[in-house]
């Protein structure tokens, strides 16, 4: 299987992985500063952006080894959302340098023991629409994304339109869908003993900043940032502070 890569930069290696039904263009904002002094890999997910689609992505699993043989030896992940959970799941396989998890949730969907998901019967709902109108249901959950944003409307412009240049194919949103609702990573959490930034949005309304902190305190070398008034994208609705954070934590890392 072969999954578009955008290469640019040098230095040492950041791979960038983005959410559910989004694309890598989504980081073209950050681009201009970070190839500067890294050498950056945004990958599409397969099905989304200018990757193909490929069956038999059921699980968090299937999906981040599908992306390891993109992921240069002791490189730098940056997930957001989704691709955080992959993210965490590269960091049990393979020998990373650091993570930066972006609005990333152990696990996406609420339980009896873990109350910082969305409910059940609202995933269920959303599950359903997208059978129904599918774009529509995406365009609803990128408003849903930058609720409560002091930058909103901007916010959601941008997202919009990155969308649209390459809408992720169906059969993926769905699998997304299933990975989103199965994967519960709060297990393997103490088991990454990696340098980790967590930044999460303080109006986030799709991964609760609850979730943010429960990864931060479950890893042994995790720091928590919360970024004021921002939503689920602060990497894009506070572009500023969020590489102000990107930068700090970056230096404080052995190999950089």
């Amino acid at each position: 299987m072969s999954f578009h890569v955008h290469t640019q930069g040098q230095g040492p290696d950041l791979v960038m992985l983005h959410g559910w039904a989004m694309h890598s263009g989504v980081f073209d904002g950050l681009l201009p500063t970070l190839t500067k002094n890294y050498r950056v890999h945004c990958i599409d997910l397969p099905g989304h952006g200018h990757s193909p689609y490929h069956h038999e992505m059921r699980s968090i699993q299937q999906l981040a080894a599908s992306v390891e043989p993109y992921v240069p030896h002791k490189a730098m992940v940056l997930g957001w959302s989704l691709g955080g959970q992959v993210a965490l799941q590269l960091a049990h396989c393979l020998s990373l340098s650091a993570l930066v998890l972006v609005s990333t949730t152990p696990k996406f969907v609420a339980s009896t023991d873990w109350p910082s998901g969305m409910a059940e019967e609202v995933f269920a709902q959303f599950f359903a629409r997208l059978h129904e109108n599918h774009l529509r249901t995406v365009q609803d959950f990128l408003s849903l994304q930058v609720r409560g944003d002091v930058q909103a409307s901007q916010t959601l412009s941008q997202l919009k339109e990155t969308l649209l240049k390459s809408p992720a194919d169906i059969e993926a949103l769905y699998e997304g869908l299933d990975i989103l609702r199965d994967t519960d990573l709060r297990a393997l959490l103490p088991q990454l003993n990696i340098p980790t930034l967590v930044i999460t949005g303080e109006y986030d309304r799709i991964t609760h900043p609850s979730a943010g902190e429960y990864i931060a305190e479950a890893m042994p070398q995790a720091q928590f940032k919360l970024c004021q008034r921002a939503g689920h994208a602060p990497f894009m609705s506070h572009q500023s502070w969020f590489m102000q954070q990107l930068q700090e934590f970056f230096q404080t890392l052995p190999t950089i």
